[in-house]
């Protein structure tokens, strides 16, 4: 086999550091000013001198890190409250409430953005919630509530109720009454958050507290006081912040928060006045979540991130793993091109919708990914096969051959030399085609996946590990000819499984053949037991397996079950229309719940093995783990493309219903 290599993809320049012209209005701090009692620096300006707290200079790349940080100071007592079993109170929706966005007092140059519009509806969703009584009667919740940590917790909380006068849920709803936003700035390298609370009285409320609590540590060095253009600012550690009317701000960075603060004072060019980030903003209502109330709204300027040489495996390097290619490979090929990536978070009791937009165009992606989307990016998957325990379908569009034969333009050496052996093998298994060019090319590249819970109480001997039975299907271009093909290799590998099964000791395999529906068939392949097997209930794992082809029409199917291989034969003409997406999935969580609670005692052998658990914890571990699962009714996910954009769509079910375990 040919391999072409791979391009070598450089980088994008790095991005400019100039100021705005809006920031040169200011001049930079000197260090003529130095207030040792609070470690100040002296600033002058036309307006005469300003202090703000001493420099702050974490890099770029830990910008992540301090959105960690900035968290623990202004959000730790609102964390924590949230595993709280204190009576909900009901919380105002804020109707009629038109809160400036926070992005207009960010800077251009932002290249992370985060909005929660309205944190009493997540805090209602999360404390009112139907399962929340379940929840809070788990054995891990009740010891968590039980530990030492968690009643030093409640003391602090019960503290903090006293300062504000309030319980703790009327106080996150009075301080984050209008949102929050959580940002990442590429020219300062800085991170911050805004809080918009109820009113300016509210803040201020909040600021002092905060301020007092830092006092209440027993390094007082940690909290260092100054203001900037007569605004009084705090500092802990490395976090300042600042109360302005009735908005609280945090960052990690001195030039980032006199640039939020300058922006708050007197307006000025920002982020909400970008074209890129307007054109984004258009996501922030789709069709899906207005159905379900919308809980948080993301932004990110990729480009900017490729600029800064953010995540180059991810924009700049071969994925180098086949799988994964064939997953996200034209994902990657659109974020190399796109300018910006939005999301939306949309939520009920429901369930949750995640739906992430990205500009798309066709002629972004490369010849050699043109097996992911197909000609001019129009490749569409069928329906979904819907049979009796269903755990997991995937319906997709992927032109194998077209990946196989362009694996030197996609993959490294190593791993064309891999492919490149096995291409070598296959060809020579089917008597010397061509396997990419011959065999995958007979397919089409509407492919289907399930895989469901088996019925072991239909077929002897029963396996101690119960696996699901999976298969694959696909559509055929010359099913005359195919069909013939693919019967005759089938069989050629069968002969040769038993007799290297028959060196080693292992099971043989027995053909057999059968009509499935009105014009199907199948070529089976049965495991044959030992004398005295027939009617085991411990039997070898290999008795899960009765590797089977099935055809009937255009239709070919591959299974590990010759049943699974028969349903799909007899319903073939379920799920053939073709439908809006390039890809979609689904998981039943009842069907995943019923697969493992089938292996319960493999799986609490196993954690007692890994684990080191008594029999006893081992049990409860798992049953822990089965009992979680059944909150779930299961998830949904679709990839679709369009002329201008890219959706990725992942909706995730609950229920508050559950049941004992058998």
């Amino acid at each position: 086999m040919h391999h072409k290599g791979f391009q070598n993809r450089q980088a994008r320049p790095g991005y400019n550091q100039r100021r705005s012209a809006e920031r040169g209005r200011r001049r930079d701090l000197d260090s003529d000013g130095v207030a040792t009692s609070t470690q100040m620096i002296r600033r002058s300006t036309a307006g005469g001198p300003h202090w703000f707290p001493a420099p702050l200079v974490p890099p770029f790349e830990a910008s992540l890190g301090a959105v960690i940080s900035m968290s623990r100071l202004s959000f730790e007592f609102i964390l924590a409250i949230s595993l709280s079993t204190c009576p909900s109170l009901s919380l105002a929706q804020n109707a009629g409430a038109t809160a400036e966005p926070g992005s207009k007092f960010l800077p251009p140059s932002t290249a992370l953005y985060l909005e929660v519009p309205n944190p009493a509806e997540l805090i209602s969703l999360v404390f009112d919630h139907p399962l929340r009584e379940k929840i809070e009667s788990l054995e891990p919740y009740r010891a968590a509530t039980n530990s030492q940590a968690y009643k030093r917790f409640l003391l602090v909380r019960t503290m903090f109720e006293g300062q504000v006068q309030m319980p703790w849920r009327e106080a996150l709803e009075t301080f984050l009454a209008h949102g929050l936003v959580l940002a990442v700035d590429r020219e300062t390298e800085g991170t911050a958050l805004i809080v918009h609370g109820k009113d300016e009285a509210s803040m201020q409320l909040l600021r002092d507290k905060l301020v007092e609590f830092a006092k209440l540590d027993a390094n007082p060095d940690r909290l260092k006081q100054g203001s900037y253009r007569d605004i009084d600012v705090q500092q802990v550690d490395k976090i300042a912040f600042a109360a302005v009317g009735p908005r609280l701000f945090f960052t990690n960075r001195k030039e980032l928060g006199k640039d939020i603060l300058d922006r708050m004072l007197d307006g000025g060019e920002s982020l909400a006045d970008q074209a890129r980030y307007l054109t984004a903003r258009q996501t922030r209502q789709t069709p899906q979540t207005r159905q379900t109330p919308l809980l948080a709204w993301g932004y990110a300027d990729v480009e900017s991130l490729r600029d800064a040489g953010v995540a180059r495996n991810v924009f700049f390097d071969q994925i180098n793993q086949p799988v994964a290619e064939l997953i996200f490979g034209g994902i990657q090929s659109c974020l190399q091109k796109t300018p910006y990536a939005a999301a939306s978070l949309a939520g009920d009791p429901a369930g949750l919708q995640l739906v992430i937009d990205m500009p798309h165009q066709e002629d972004w992606v490369p010849e050699s990914r043109d097996y992911y989307f197909g000609p001019e990016g129009a490749g569409r998957a069928r329906g979904l096969p819907d049979l009796p325990e269903t755990l997991f379908a995937l319906s997709t569009y992927r032109n194998f051959s077209e990946m196989w034969l362009r694996a030197g333009d996609l993959f490294n050496a190593d791993v064309n030399d891999g492919i490149a052996q096995a291409d070598a093998n296959l060809t020579t298994l089917f008597a010397g085609r061509d396997f990419g060019e011959d065999i995958l090319g007979s397919f089409e590249p509407e492919v289907g996946f399930i895989a469901v819970r088996q019925d072991f109480d239909a077929h002897s001997p029963t396996p101690t590990i119960k696996l699901p039975a999976f298969a694959a299907i696909f559509e055929l271009r010359d099913p005359e000819t195919m069909t013939r093909e693919l019967r005759r290799t089938y069989q050629s590998l069968v002969g040769f499984l038993n007799v290297v099964g028959a060196m080693n000791g292992q099971h043989q395999l027995e053909l057999g053949n059968e009509s499935a529906g009105s014009q199907g068939e199948l070529v089976t392949a049965s495991y044959v037991p030992e004398a005295g097997e027939e009617d085991s209930t411990d039997a070898e794992i290999v008795f899960n397996f009765s590797p089977s082809v099935g055809f009937v029409g255009d239709r070919c199917v591959v299974a590990s079950r010759a049943s699974l291989a028969r349903a799909l034969i007899e319903h073939h003409e379920s799920e053939r229309e073709r439908t809006d997406d390039n890809t979609r999935a689904k998981l039943n969580a009842k069907v995943l719940r019923d697969v493992l609670a089938d292996n319960r005692s493999q799986l609490v052998a196993q954690n007692m093995l890994e684990e080191g658990s008594t029999k006893e914890q081992a049990e409860a571990n798992i049953d822990l783990l089965l009992q979680v699962i059944e909150y779930f009714r299961g998830a949904h996910a679709s990839l679709q493309t369009t002329d201008e954009m890219l959706r990725f769509q992942l909706s995730l079910e609950v229920t508050g219903e559950s049941s004992e375990l058998d």
